[in-house]
């Protein structure tokens, strides 16, 4: 029951305040298309993960709905990990940790982050490890679909997308 009340109370305070992230866009998307994807008015781009040689890593993302109406992201795919799940951060008895989460709504016309201290995609059962410099596919699933792009691993320590080599 604490557990479950636990997770309803961090999905409810992560969303009672929803954080927007302006993103500054570059004319120029072909160069490195690859690096976003985008269906029917929602687009993602910026997505990165950790290096790790765990069995578990968490993707990180920009997701824009531009479309006019409301939708939710419900989780993804990825061929290097037997599961992907939609998580949510929370401090449990003073340490990190990452809560399964029911689909997250994104309202039409705004933007939602999924960053390292607030909600993710919870890669688990790894099939190789994630090497600094590296790209790996996703599809990160809505309510509507799927939506295909490759996510960039950065450092180990890492708190957001380098941009390396590319620019949006």
């Amino acid at each position: 029951m604490n557990r479950v009340f636990s997770a309803v109370l961090t999905a409810s305070i992560c969303f009672s305040q929803p954080v927007f992230v302006a993103t500054a866009l570059a004319e120029d998307h072909e160069d490195h298309s690859h690096h976003e994807g985008g269906v029917d008015g929602v687009r993602t781009v910026h997505a990165w993960a950790r290096a790790t040689t765990g069995k578990t890593a968490f993707v990180f993302v920009d997701i824009e709905n531009e479309s006019d109406r409301d939708i939710a992201i419900t989780g993804g795919e990825s061929e290097i990990a037997s599961s992907v799940e939609l998580v949510g951060f929370q401090l449990k008895d003073g340490e990190p940790d990452y809560v399964v989460l029911p689909p997250v709504p994104i309202k039409a016309g705004t933007e939602m982050t999924l960053t390292p201290d607030g909600l993710a995609l919870r890669l688990n059962g790894l099939s190789m490890p994630l090497v600094q410099g590296e790209e790996h596919e996703i599809e990160i699933e809505f309510d509507f679909g799927h939506i295909e792009m490759f996510f960039q691993v950065e450092a180990s320590d890492a708190r957001h997308h380098s941009h390396v080599g590319h620019q949006h």
